[in-house]
């Protein structure tokens, strides 16, 4: 009798077994000549798997012919002569491939050849845009908030990250979910050095092995990494003048040497900006006019280590930690106007001045392992995170002769979680599959004390004890298979079970939440030539309230107005489909359509009693929207680089509460253009100009007037590149100001905020190290291919 523990040692042992049968070495055969039909010798034909790592690597000999084996897969095969690829295809290889006579160039003509490789600005592949930000002059010297700012599809507005005509978006760094939104979120990007940023992918259809989180997809901020056998010092700093003034100083150093990878990034901020916001409510007794000018300070501390080690050829071990420490604070000033009704004049006024004094951290933990089961790119990759996140608030604020109290609010956010993923290309397709266990644990503790008369006066209404937990449990199959040289297709399925309980031990009020849920994605795509490329895709998405959205903390701007967190949050969904059509990698034009059920969003209740206004996060939505993206790069001069988009979508919400309007149509178009300017004929001065111009619309169940922005940078690097110094423009004409108007109850609010966006920023930075280090193994003609997978 076999028992369980045998049973599924012998299920593994088989599940991993009957690929190895299907797969076998396959020969890949051909002769390389020269134009004058002359056979090439010593050329080097390497084989690569989709991630650009060689397998295999052979000479032809004196005949130029040349033989060479591998496992059935998906390959590039290049052959190369004196540093320069000679030759490049992709090739499926499930039987014997023999590419035939490749006519190649002259011998003697390849040593007059200079090959200056240098990434695109923008990238576009099957499922996502990478933005090479290391390449653009718009986001040098600034922060990942700022990068975010230029890369094409995103927007940031009123201090949200969206995609165009999307919202909701989740943000990853180095392919692992931030388990932060809001102010939180925002904080850690800015402390994110731009500098220290590779890429950032604008991923419209995440695939199957990704979290399901993020109703309208994900971005991934890809950071530098170590270059093979060198090691490198970086020196920067910059000065942002607003209507305050914020300094940035940082350093980061990298090594690498044989099997050990070391890396480091410090960054401090300290500074202050001076956002306004500006609401007006309609009421029938009269218009209420609030004007809040804030000065926010931020002084943060964040640090990026790392280390990799290769244990042999098979196996390496990372261990990454990623700290952030912020100590913020917020004087406010707001004068609430109050008109008579009769004769459109100012009847009285209320003064409300505040202090919010604030901090938090957050600890990031990755343990990461990479096990290469074979050379066809078989591997198994598994992390283990944790992350620790504490935020303290302690909010005074006194509006003379109405009420004065003290807000406290204390946040604590651990997360711990287990992944593993295998790849297991296969002789007909290419198999993944894995699973993902996450458990969170928020505890809220908020206090509330009414200060009117001098003495503080605890206020147990206004507190609240809030413990909420989040246990995800998910797991994902998908597969690819290259058809033939034209059609290419992916389809995956991913299931999330979650369990939540919100729990208010203040008025001994619990929640529970337990569902399963399955998300599909499927992808094809059509490539006739190297030119064309038609691609579809499809994804079901989740979106769960942040941690922010559940914390029950209020925050009072006046004596009636206030914004608290909403504990029983439920999560939304949607389903996306997406048309794409590429043009010589320069041209991309998509038709996309998603639909969200029960969506979420701050809304502002009011009541024409009281004129209380209270802000809350509610489930109170659905919409449909139907949208055009379009998008050129244009490099045909040796002078410019410029990228034009083109948006434009049409949206229907109806509403799934009464205070509301009931439903909602229009339409949203969007233009942008950035264009990189090279002064100089070695590409050592740079300027960028960039525009973007959104017009009136609407969002979800409000309305939106036009806006815009104008941006302008200037960025001299030397030749050696070791310094580079940049000037950048933000919003010159402060025309990023829009007017949102959205309905409750039947009265009108208007809100017109400025977030201080206007800015110069004085950016430099200096580069020193050492490229010769010994290293006792043999350099490889392919160092370049290796370099290029950091």
């Amino acid at each position: 009798m076999i028992t369980n523990l045998s049973f599924k040692v012998t299920l593994i042992m088989i599940l991993l077994g009957i690929p190895n049968l299907l797969t076998a070495q396959l020969k890949i055969t051909g002769k390389v000549i020269q134009e004058s039909n002359k056979p090439v010798e010593m050329a080097e034909i390497q084989v690569l798997t989709k991630d650009s790592i060689v397998i295999k690597s052979e000479l032809s000999d004196e005949n130029g012919s040349f033989q060479i084996s591998a496992n059935t897969g998906y390959y590039l095969i290049q052959i190369r002569q004196t540093g320069n690829i000679l030759y490049s295809k992709n090739i499926t290889l499930d039987k014997n491939v023999n590419l035939g006579v490749i006519q190649v160039l002259n011998s003697k003509n390849l040593q007059e050849v200079a090959i200056v490789s240098r990434k695109k600005l923008i990238e576009r592949k099957v499922d996502r845009l990478v933005f090479n930000v290391e390449n653009s002059t718009a986001a040098t010297g600034g922060n990942a908030l700022d990068a975010l700012r230029v890369t094409p599809r995103i927007k940031v507005q009123n201090d949200q990250i969206s995609m165009i005509g999307k919202k909701n978006m989740s943000a990853m760094v180095d392919g692992k979910i931030v388990l932060l939104s809001g102010d939180d979120l925002l904080n850690l990007l800015k402390s994110i050095p731009s500098d220290q940023i590779k890429s950032i992918e604008v991923i419209t259809a995440p695939p199957a092995q990704y979290d399901a989180e993020g109703n309208s997809g994900l971005i991934n901020i890809k950071l530098k990494k170590s270059k093979l056998n060198q090691w490198n010092t970086s020196l920067r700093g910059s000065y942002i003048k607003s209507a305050k003034e914020t300094g940035i100083w940082g350093g980061s150093f990298d090594y690498q040497k044989d099997k050990l990878s070391v890396y480091t990034s410090l960054n401090y901020t300290n500074g202050s900006t001076a956002p306004v916001e500006i609401s007006n409510i309609y009421y029938p007794k009269g218009l209420w006019s609030e004007e809040n000018k804030r000065q926010a300070f931020q002084n943060s501390f964040n640090n990026r280590t790392g280390i990799d080690y290769q244990l042999n050829k098979q196996w390496s071990l990372g261990l990454q930690y990623l700290g952030n420490i912020n100590h913020s604070r917020t004087q406010e000033n707001s004068i609430t106007s109050i008109y008579d009704p009769t004769n459109s004049q100012v009847s009285s006024y209320i003064n409300t001045l505040a202090e919010n004094k604030g901090k938090n951290n957050s600890h990031a933990f990755n343990l990461n392992s990479v096990v290469d089961l074979d050379t066809a790119g078989r591997k198994v990759v598994v992390n283990l995170d944790y992350f620790k996140f504490n935020n303290d608030n302690n909010r005074n604020f006194n509006s003379a002769g109405l009420l004065s109290a003290n807000n406290i609010s204390a946040q604590m956010i651990e997360n711990f979680s287990a992944r593993a993923d295998i790849e297991y290309p296969m002789r007909w397709f290419n198999l993944g599959y894995g699973g993902k266990t996450s458990f969170i644990k928020t505890n809220n503790d908020v206090n509330y004390f009414e200060t009117t008369s001098g003495i503080p006066v605890f206020d147990p209404l206004q507190s609240n004890r809030f413990k909420y937990i989040e246990n995800t449990q998910s797991i994902y199959i998908k597969g690819d298979k290259k058809i033939n040289d034209f059609w290419e297709t992916q389809i995956g399925l991913r299931l999330e079970n979650t369990q939540t309980e919100g729990i208010s031990q203040t008025v001994v009020e619990s929640n529970k939440n337990n569902y399963a849920k399955l998300f599909p994605t499927f992808y094809l795509t059509y490539k006739p030539n190297d030119k064309h490329a038609f691609a579809i895709n499809y994804n079901k998405r989740i979106n769960r309230p942040s941690y922010n959205r559940l914390n029950p903390f209020r925050w009072y701007s006046t004596p009636f107005s206030y914004t608290e967190g909403n504990p029983f949050l439920q999560p939304s969904f949607s389903n996306n489909i997406e048309l794409n059509y590429t043009l010589d990698d320069n041209f991309s034009s998509s038709v996309h359509y998603s639909h969200t059920k029960n969506g979420f969003e701050q809304i502002t209740i009011t009541d024409d009693q009281t004129n209380i206004q209270r802000t809350v996060a509610q489930n109170y939505f659905n919409t449909s929207v139907f949208g055009i993206s379009e998008s050129y790069t244009f490099t045909k001069l040796r002078w410019l680089s410029s990228t034009l988009s083109f948006d434009w979508n049409y949206s229907r919400s109806k509403s799934l509460i009464p205070i509301t309007n009931q439903s909602l149509n229009g339409s949203n178009t969007y233009l942008s253009a950035s264009n990189d300017i090279f002064l100089t004929k070695d590409k050592s001065l740079l300027m960028n100009i960039s525009y973007w111009y959104n017009f009136r619309g609407t969002s979800d169940l409000d309305k939106n007037t036009a806006y815009s922005q104008f941006d302008a940078a200037l960025k001299y690097i030397t030749i050696n590149k070791k310094f580079q110094i940049s000037l950048n423009a933000v919003d010159i004409f402060k025309t990023n100001k829009p007017i949102y108007t959205s309905y409750t109850n039947n009265i009108q609010i208007d809100y017109k905020n400025y977030y201080d966006i206007r800015s110069v920023r004085l950016s430099l930075s200096y580069s020193f190290g050492n490229k010769l280090i010994s290293i006792k193994k043999k350099e490889f003609g392919n160092t370049e291919e290796k370099e290029r997978t950091n």
